[in-house]
């Protein structure tokens, strides 16, 4: 079993790209935004003079799960748990009625 701590940082900028369609300013962003990456910095300069520092440092989502691996060390699902002795906020989440949805989908009153 491998337990997996996943923070995401995020940062964003705001450019205006003329182009037909949405998809198409996209790729010039993603491209101007790579091209930054290749000479490791985080300014993203579009042709026309446009720039944007681009510094993920806020966190944006933190998530915690476990993957079931194989003999080999390859990933093979993420597993949910089954809590035998459940954190406050599941206890407390049981104590309130809440209801849980098992694996198999059939909805049961909270555990």
């Amino acid at each position: 079993m491998r337990l997996v701590e996943q923070l995401i940082e995020e940062d964003s900028g705001d450019f205006l790209v003329d182009t037909p369609t949405p998809e198409l300013a996209a790729g010039i962003l993603l491209q101007a935004h790579q091209a930054a990456r290749a000479r490791d910095s985080n300014l993203v300069t579009l042709a026309d003079g446009q720039c944007r520092h681009i510094n993920p440092t806020h966190a944006a989502r933190n998530e915690t799960f476990c993957l079931l691996m194989d003999d080999n060390g390859e990933e093979i699902e993420e597993v949910h748990p089954e809590w035998e002795n459940p954190p406050a906020n599941e206890q407390r989440q049981a104590a309130d009625g809440a209801h849980i949805t098992s694996q198999a989908g059939a909805t049961e009153p909270g555990q």
